[in-house]
C-alpha cells in the first residue's frame, strides 16, 4: 500500500511514470527530458505497480494457509469426539444455525458458501476484503477441502481480483485531484 501510494504521488509530481524501475533509491528521481505534461493516467500507474501489487496479493494468500493447515491437521489427527475443542467447534456450528445476530449468520453463510459452492465460494470469499476469510480457511481445513482447491481459489482471489480492487483504491485515494 505505501509503495503504491508513493509511486502514485511521484507519478503526479513528475508528470510521468518513466522514473526508474524498482529497487528505488531513497527517493524517486523524475526524468529530465521528454516529459509530456498530463501523460499520467490511472492505467499507467496501475501498470507501474503491477508486479509489486501482485506479490502483495500472493503474500496475503500464503498468509491464509496456517488456519487451513491447523484445522486440517486437527481433523486428520482422528480427534476424539469427546475432545473439548472439537465439541466447541460443533457447538458453534449448531448455535449458528438458530442464531439471529449478524456475526453468527455471517459465519454460517461462509460455511455454507465454502461447502456448497466449493472453489467458486472460496474464490468469492477471497476476492472481497472481509475479516471472515480466516474462518473460511478453518472450514476448508476442517471439511478436508483439497489443498490446491483452497490455495488456487485463494491465490486467484487475493493476488488477482482483490489486489486490483485495493490497488485501484490506493491509486485513486492518492491521486492528484484528491491529494
Amino acid at each position: 500500500g505505501p509503495h503504491i501510494a508513493s509511486v502514485t504521488l511521484a507519478a503526479y509530481e513528475c508528470g510521468s511514470t518513466d522514473f526508474p524501475e524498482p529497487p528505488y533509491p531513497d527517493q524517486i528521481v523524475c526524468p529530465q527530458e521528454g516529459v509530456v505534461e498530463g501523460s499520467v493516467s490511472l492505467l499507467s500507474i496501475m501498470s507501474k505497480v503491477r508486479l509489486e501489487a501482485c506479490m502483495w496479493g500472493a503474500g496475503t494468500a500464503i498468509g491464509e494457509l496456517p488456519p487451513y493447515f491447523m484445522a486440517r491437521a486437527a481433523r486428520q489427527s482422528g480427534a476424539d469426539p469427546d475432545d473439548e475443542d472439537y465439541e466447541e467447534f460443533e457447538e458453534m456450528l449448531e448455535q449458528a444455525e438458530g442464531a439471529q445476530d449478524f456475526a453468527s449468520r455471517a459465519k454460517l453463510g461462509v460455511q455454507h458458501l465454502v461447502q456448497k459452492v466449493g472453489f467458486f465460494g472460496i474464490l468469492a470469499c477471497a476476492s472481497i476484503p472481509n475479516p471472515l476469510f480466516d474462518l473460511a480457511g478453518i472450514h476448508c481445513g476442517h471439511f478436508l477441502v483439497p489443498f490446491w482447491t483452497f490455495f488456487g481459489a485463494t491465490l486467484i482471489g487475493k493476488a488477482i481480483i482483490k489486489m486490483h480492487i485495493q490497488k485501484l483504491f490506493v491509486i485513486v485515494t492518492f491521486s492528484k485531484h484528491i491529494v
